[in-house]
């Protein structure tokens, strides 16, 4: 085994006795390059930043997102991805990792929204589950998405203000 070659690939000698390890450094520069910045609008219209691991599922960035906003009752609410210039949304894939699903590059543009409506708000269990109902309507019926007329948007003001 050629000396030289084994000495390359562990440490190399500095002056005055100390080591630099090659691999350490590597694995540092590494572990920068796969963690990923997501910004997520959130439904009070402030944006957050959570850091994954770019090998990460969806679940992790999802669990941190819930864990932020205290959220129990998380089946009705998902990450769409912002940057999409697509008709039809899409969501951020729970059970796929994150490198999979976002384009190259970081920050990831990410919103949370409401992913399932339920029929009666009272199986919402939790209030704060509703207030992010709430927001997301509201949401919806001041950018035009969900129309609603005049007279109906004036009572639902209203009520808001309640």
């Amino acid at each position: 085994v050629d000396p030289v070659w084994t000495v390359m690939t562990s440490r190399f000698r500095l002056p005055a006795g100390r080591t630099y390890n090659v691999r350490a450094s590597e694995l540092a520069r590494d572990r920068q390059h796969t963690e990923v910045v997501c910004n997520i609008l959130l439904l009070d219209n402030t944006v957050q930043a959570f850091k994954v691991n770019k090998h990460d599922q969806g679940h992790v960035l999802l669990d941190l997102v819930f864990r932020h906003l205290d959220l129990t009752e998380r089946d009705y609410f998902g990450l769409q991805l912002a940057d999409d210039t697509s008709d039809s949304p899409r969501w951020l894939d729970p059970n796929k990792s994150v490198r999979k699903q976002l384009k190259r590059g970081s920050p990831h543009n990410l919103n949370f929204r409401v992913k399932f409506f339920v029929t009666d708000l009272n199986k919402l269990q939790e209030e704060y589950t509703r207030y992010q109902y709430f927001l997301q309507l509201k949401q919806d019926i001041l950018s035009g998405r969900l129309p609603c007329p005049y007279n109906i948007a004036a009572l639902l003001a209203s009520y808001s203000v309640q």
